[in-house]
């Protein structure tokens, strides 16, 4: 991974300047908005809480605990308490922190949501009846996010959209191969994954761990780096957002802490790209006599209709003992995105064969959410039924399906009433969800019916790693928070450009989503801020 520069000069200088934009968070959405402002000619300010460069070991053990080393090697710091079910938890989600947030640590699946997830179709009413853009405003910037992030994969034979900007695949590997062939084959219509790799000779399609290689397209190497390359755009790092200094109509300033000391930073607009968590946190850790519920509350729906992907995860034996070198992450499926009605989502193959790492990560995330966590010394043990796991499962491949979460008021974010500096996730899982799990499961099972497969968990296992909805954006300001730009309703120069925004969370990785939607939002901000500047100049 190479370094990236970071700002030499003091912070206090960059408090005298008005920017263009300040940023806050640089991962999928911060990034490539800041980089398509810069490109426009705009002055850009990114603020990141974690470090510009990474000193600690490239894969982090599930076990460390200090928030320095996991600073050190890019993930998330701090545990997040959970209240699922009334059950309360305290988990490392699986999130980056650093220059190129969470994207650091992705899988790189960079899919395109359905028609069907962003417009009320007659055939499939919408849950939300629709996002308040339609699916040809988005087709562009799903063209110019896959140019953009070098996206690699061939078109799904099961889609009428044209998908120019596809780079060609290597050859998969054997096992791949093998499975591709015999889906085929079943009826199904298998094809190469979207991902955003390189493939430079010795390429490990690295996911949940940094990738040395520059080979992955995340949002530091694509975005990041070339805008701060452009000269109009600054990072500065190890800087953390505390609140927004906010009137009636606009945001004045965000108030950041930087090496101990706070700045109050400007810009003619605001842009929150902190995460789906903690861009409402902010939100309404901000709150004061004006915005006595938070900032840009006035619909009380800050922090609410909080969605998660459920995987299904599930692992399956090749007929024949096959070569697993070359890529396997390689293949996806839209069969059962809907069926009858029923929104279920993609399936995927994780690039995963069932080993001790894959078996003992498992187990510890889910002895972490369960009654046993209050017994710690019994974490280590762990490693005995994860030995024998790896063992029994041998060639397997996972597969996982990501199923399609739906809004609900009461799952949301709050900041902890101990400790307003820190977040609390409350959710409770749907009877819905239950039941769409359910069926994707026994969807799955039929569907490998020549296969012989084990499905690897029995209830709904959330996806922490991809919250969204939190902020969402509609035409209403009484039922959402941002508007069809992402502005906020409430503010005249707020906008928020993580997964926050999104009305529903589709049937598989939100990723390319949120960078179409940031490209589309950037053009739109810079129109406004040329408009403006002559304003701003008297």
């Amino acid at each position: 991974m190479s370094d990236i520069s970071e700002v030499e000069a003091d912070p206090s200088s960059l408090a005298d300047e008005l920017w263009d934009a300040v940023i806050v968070g640089t991962g999928i959405g911060g990034a490539t908005i800041g980089y398509s402002l810069a490109e426009r000619g705009h002055r850009v300010l990114f603020i990141e809480k974690g470090k510009a460069n990474f000193t600690g070991p490239v894969s982090m053990g599930v076990e460390i605990e200090s928030s320095g080393e996991r600073l050190d090697s890019a993930h998330w710091p701090e545990r997040i308490t959970t209240q699922v079910d009334g059950r309360e938890s305290h988990i490392f989600a699986p999130l980056g922190c650093g220059a190129g947030g969470s994207s650091i640590l992705y899988a790189a699946t960079l899919e395109r949501f359905e028609r069907s997830d962003i417009e009320f179709l007659a055939e499939l009413p919408h849950p939300t009846g629709g996002w308040p853009v339609s699916w040809s405003d988005m087709v562009q910037y799903y063209e110019e996010a896959e140019h953009l992030y070098r996206v690699v994969g061939t078109v799904d034979p099961l889609s009428p959209q044209p998908q120019r900007n596809l780079r060609p695949p290597p050859r998969a590997s054997a096992v791949d191969e093998h499975f591709m062939e015999n889906f085929a084959k079943m009826g199904l219509h298998p094809y190469r994954l979207h991902v955003g790799f390189g493939y430079a000779p010795g390429c490990a399609e690295c996911g949940g761990r940094r990738c040395e290689r520059d080979c992955r397209s995340d949002a530091r190497s694509v975005c990041l780096a070339p805008a701060l390359r452009t000269g109009r755009a600054v990072l500065l790092a190890e800087c953390e957002a505390e609140r927004l200094e906010a009137g009636a109509q606009r945001v004045e300033a965000v108030i950041c802490r930087h090496k101990g000391r706070l700045y109050r930073l400007r810009g003619r607009i605001i842009v929150l790209a902190a995460g789906a968590y903690h861009s409402p946190a902010l939100l309404l850790r901000s709150k004061n006599d004006i915005w006595p519920s938070g900032v840009a509350n006035g619909s009380g729906l800050v922090g609410c209709n909080l969605m998660f992907h459920a995987n299904e995860w599930i692992a399956v034996w090749p007929q024949r003992k096959l070569a697993t070198s070359g890529p396997r992450r390689t293949i996806g499926l839209r069969d059962f995105y809907v069926r009858d009605g029923m929104r279920l989502g993609m399936i995927q193959s994780t690039g995963l064969s069932a080993g001790f790492s894959e078996v003992y990560g498992y187990l510890v995330s889910w002895f972490d959410r369960s009654l046993f966590r209050r017994f710690a010394p019994l974490r280590q043990l762990l490693r005995i039924p994860a030995t024998f796991g790896a063992f029994l499962f041998g060639q397997a491949t996972v597969f996982t399906m990501v199923i399609q979460d739906m809004p609900q008021p009461g799952n949301r974010v709050i900041l902890d009433p101990a400790d307003p500096n820190r977040i609390r996730v409350i959710y409770d899982i749907p009877d819905e969800l239950r039941q769409r799990a359910r069926r994707a499961r026994r969807l799955l099972r039929a569907a490998l019916g020549r296969f012989r497969s084990l499905s690897l968990q029995l209830d709904v296992q959330l996806n922490y790693g991809h919250p969204c909805g939190t902020c969402r954006f509609g035409h209403d300001p009484a039922t959402s928070v941002l508007d069809s730009n992402c502005k906020a309703h409430d503010l005249d120069n707020l906008y928020v450009v993580d997964a926050s925004f999104m009305p529903t969370s589709g049937g598989t990785n939100p990723s390319l989503t949120i960078a179409a939607n940031a490209l589309r939002v950037a053009e739109t901000l810079s129109k406004h801020l040329k408009e403006t500047s002559t304003a701003w100049a008297a």
